[in-house]
């Protein structure tokens, strides 16, 4: 039988042959991949064999720009320290007969934001400077460096209440050292240690080694409860450095005095205020409208305080960080 009229062997070889060419085909394709496979393998070795052969930190490029931002932060810390070492309250310079004019000047200028602002102010603001502002006496040279850096703590602290929108300020005073002063500024002391000879103090308090000085001012103002909040957050948030040292408050109101039991028996007594109470507070010809119902919130409060005014030496301090 011949081979070609065999259709079974004819199929089967062709079936064989078919499969054949698929197999040499993905052998090839499979010879293909691995030599690519190859490549990267053999780019990734020498990558390797690149990073264990070289020193790992740092690099040139890190290197490169930890160098740059080093000269950027040196740049910085040097415009830092500048600013910290410039003295925070640079004092003007002036001579002793020119002192009059220049307290005047100030009081007038501070008279003058104190009205824009609406803060109500005594007939006369002395902070006791009165008899150098009205021209009654010259200072005596030695004093004048300590005089301007009491004006300039008055002045802080007065920027600071006019700022905060207190309703009055009522009287200021400072550490008077320069001789006897007049009797309306003068103010209760506690005795401290007698001092020999007739030194006078150059601060009120003299921080160690002399790095700070500190001028202590007293202040009596009226404000309603957020103003003085306000002048709290004000005094520590100031550019001059301020600490208060005393804080006392007190509330005027009248209505406070009356117990409920007292109003309650109102009609008893021949208190008007107590039967005006009793006869109604939300109705009535005599009700009391809601701001006089809101006694804590609405009332002034007269706010005694006493701020400590820090002046820094910027040569001492430059001397010591060194």
């Amino acid at each position: 039988m011949s081979i070609r009229s065999n259709k079974v062997l004819m199929l089967g070889g062709g079936i064989c042959a078919v499969i054949l060419v698929v197999q040499l085909a993905w052998l090839g394709f499979g010879a293909f991949r691995f030599s690519g496979v190859s490549k990267e393998l053999k780019v990734e070795e020498h990558r390797l064999l690149r990073l264990r052969t070289r020193d790992p930190f740092p690099s040139m490029q890190n290197k490169e720009v930890l160098e740059e931002n080093l000269d950027k932060l040196a740049f910085r810390v040097g415009e830092l320290e500048a600013e910290l070492n410039r003295d925070p309250s640079p004092l003007d310079v002036v001579e002793p007969a020119e002192l009059s004019a220049f307290i005047q000047a100030q009081v007038e200028r501070f008279e003058k934001s104190a009205e824009r602002a609406g803060v109500a102010l005594p007939d006369t603001l002395e902070a006791g400077f009165s008899q150098y502002a009205s021209g009654g006496a010259v200072a005596v040279a030695a004093d004048v460096p300590r005089l301007m850096r009491q004006l300039h703590s008055v002045r802080a602290i007065g920027e600071v209440l006019v700022d905060a929108g207190v309703a009055s300020i009522d009287k200021v005073t400072r550490d008077l050292f320069e001789g006897e002063a007049p009797r309306s500024n003068a103010r209760r002391r506690r005795p401290g240690p007698k001092k020999s000879g007739a030194e006078k103090p150059a601060a009120s308090e003299i921080g160690p080694a002399g790095l700070y000085l500190i001028e202590r001012i007293g202040l009596t103002f009226s404000a309603r409860e957020p103003a003085v909040w306000k002048v709290l957050q004000g005094l520590a948030s100031a550019p001059q450095f301020m600490v208060v040292r005393e804080f006392s408050h007190r509330t005027d109101s009248s209505i406070l005095n009356y117990s409920p039991r007292l109003v309650a028996r109102g009609a008893e007594t021949d208190d008007e205020t107590l039967k005006f109470l009793q006869g109604g507070i939300l109705r009535g010809k005599n009700a009391l409208s809601r701001p006089e119902r809101i006694i804590a919130g609405n009332e002034l409060v007269q706010v005694q305080l006493i701020v400590d005014v820090y002046h820094f030496s910027a040569e001492e301090y430059n001397d010591r960080s060194r």
